[in-house]
């Protein structure tokens, strides 16, 4: 019997052991867990949705030909309209570099080369204690002739894109547009500073550049020169797919790039330059060492778009997500790391994504992406376009407009895309959080839509304004509660510890009468539940020792706090086993 018993303090020990390893564990795995379950069962959830609004949801898979709505089902527009969209100029993609293929002129013959409309607004100029920060793409050449430069406090031209292999430009024929451009003046004029993207992207370019720290005097120089012959004020570092190995080079990238580029500054009598650099929503945010990276930049740019994949009808910037990613996700992600939000903004979109949806009769469904589409564009083609029905709707969790419209041939065109009211909700939630103020990428892109431009007077042209965290708008009494948690956690901590050391004295205190110690020892069952009330009440002993140990400058891991759990809980084992309560304190 007494062995029995023996195998069972044992497995309450492994069974502790394990349960604490579990979930160290489930915690690395939920993101991951999150996302492929939220996403498909979102998925699901779409294929029944379109199943239904294009009547493929009877029985017989008999759906009305002739394009009217019955009651929950979408108007079906003629194919001829679904050509039109599909032969209409890729504007975006022309704009982009890319070839945009053959371009037709729709409604009002507009066309590439005359798109963008002056703006005759006057707008109030922003706060100094505000930033919105504008990159003006070399692709939409002049633009900047419209933009409202009261409304920017900084305006980046991009950019200079590095070739890897020798640290110099790849492509002078767009800094030779910077060099002769007068963006610069003009901006400048208006108290806007303006900056020079340097751009890399891709994993082995990264890799590579940063890999060979001789190409780095060549990009300081170039680019110095570059800055002091326009009399802009610095540089927007856009550095994308650094790898993981590299983290600490690219520190040393920067630093470099700083001292550099000062150096260059002071010898012509000018201030310090202004830095800033773009960092990654999700993927590859790890690599970067912000709290090192703090004292070489004067602006962190938050990219908060791009979260949408290919084959999943996403949001292109979500405020939440079914899945893991977004931007509530992002934003709690550099906050635990503790960056300075003071000198950090959120960059939001000035364009969508047009989906394809084909549905099947058995409820199957193929989504594809068909481009991206500038705000404009959205507008002018489909939200003002009478000739095609569709329906708009807001999706309150990912906080962005939805354009839907179906086709004869059972097939759909979705678009995800922000406009005023979703741009409204973003720039309270970057605000709420105390960041500085927003990017918008990329200027040009409304086309003239001086609503957008409005929306932006609107916040950052007076301090009067107040922020409302539009997720405790939506989500409600739950998220303020744990809202007012984070905010009050030392007095919620505090009850803790008091509670914790209450239940240890009633449990000490207890012991000392005879007869629970009588009850105890007479019944392994009883001692084994009393090893294991003592094991948990241990558990805030961990925490501590962790504590100690960081601040003593030793930083331990999730698996070696797990190691230390489990050692104190075998040292309770085994002074649990050997004392005899009866012998140590005598019955009264």
């Amino acid at each position: 019997m007494n062995k029995i018993y023996k195998l069972a303090y044992v497995f309450i020990l492994l069974v502790s052991f394990s349960g604490i390893e579990s979930c160290t564990y489930l915690k690395k795995a939920d993101s991951g867990i999150r996302k492929v379950f939220g996403t498909a069962n979102k998925f699901k959830r779409q294929q029944k949705l379109y199943t239904k609004r294009l009547g493929l949801d009877d029985k017989g898979g008999n759906a009305s030909q002739d394009g009217e709505s019955e009651e929950g089902q979408m108007i079906r527009n003629p194919l001829q309209q679904k050509n039109m969209i599909n032969e209409y100029g890729y504007i975006f993609e022309g704009v982009n570099g890319f070839d945009p293929g053959v371009v037709v002129n729709y409604s009002n013959n507009d066309s590439v080369s005359n798109v963008y409309e002056l703006q005759n607004e006057n707008f109030r100029t922003i706060i100094p204690e505000r930033e919105v920060f504008g990159w003006h793409p070399y692709w939409m050449g002049s633009s900047w002739k419209n933009y409202p430069f009261e409304l920017l406090s900084t305006l980046a031209y991009f950019s200079y894109n590095v070739n890897p292999q020798t640290g110099l430009s790849q492509n002078p024929k767009h800094i030779e547009d910077f060099k002769t451009s007068e963006l610069i003046e003009v901006a400048k004029a208006k108290n806007t500073r303006v900056l020079l993207t340097v751009s890399l992207h891709g994993n082995k370019n990264n890799s590579f550049f940063l890999s060979n720290e001789l190409l780095w005097n060549n990009l300081y120089q170039d680019v110095s020169k570059l800055i002091l012959e326009r009399n802009a004020d610095g540089i927007d570092i856009n550095f994308e797919n650094i790898p993981k190995s590299l983290k600490s080079e690219f520190t040393r990238f920067m630093s470099g790039f700083r001292k550099s580029l000062s150096s260059a500054f002071k010898n012509e009598n000018r201030e310090e330059p202004y830095i800033s650099i773009t960092l990654p929503a999700h993927a590859g945010r790890q690599n970067f060492d912000i709290s090192k990276l703090n004292e070489h930049v004067d602006l962190f740019v938050i990219m908060g778009y791009d979260y949408n994949s290919d084959s999943s009808l996403d949001a292109v910037s979500p405020l939440q997500s079914e899945g893991v990613f977004s931007l509530s996700n992002t934003l709690d992600y550099y906050k635990e790391i503790e960056m300075d939000l003071s000198k950090t903004i959120l960059a939001l979109p000035y364009y969508g994504v047009l989906w394809n949806i084909d549905v099947k009769n058995d409820g199957e469904m193929d989504v594809s992406i068909d481009r991206k589409l500038t705000y404009s564009e959205i507008k002018k083609v489909f939200l003002e376009n009478p000739d095609i029905k569709a329906e708009v709707e807001l999706n309150p969790i990912s906080m962005s407009k939805v354009y839907r419209a179906a086709f004869d041939d059972f097939s759909l065109k979705e678009i995800h895309f922000d406009d005023v009211f979703t741009l409204s909700k973003k720039y309270d939630f970057a605000m709420s959080n105390k960041l500085k103020g927003v990017g918008l990428w990329a200027l040009g892109y409304d086309n003239g839509n001086s609503e957008l431009w409005g929306l932006v007077e609107r916040y950052f042209s007076t301090d009067k304004i107040s922020f409302n965290d539009p997720i405790s708008e939506v989500n409600g009494f739950p998220i303020r509660f744990a809202k007012k948690l984070v905010q009050n956690k030392d007095v919620f901590i505090a009850m803790i510890i008091y509670f914790v050391m209450a239940v240890v004295f009633a449990f000490v205190f207890l012991l000392s009468d005879w007869r629970i110690r009588d009850s105890i020892v007479k019944s392994q069952v009883n001692q084994i539940i009393v090893i294991f009330i003592g094991f948990i009440l241990l558990i805030p002993l961990v925490v501590f020792i962790k504590e100690l140990f960081n601040d003593l400058g030793y930083y331990i891991n999730s698996s070696w706090e797990i190691f230390i759990a489990f050692l104190i809980g075998l040292l309770v084992f085994f002074i649990a086993t050997k004392l005899k309560f009866d012998r140590i304190i005598e019955k009264p």
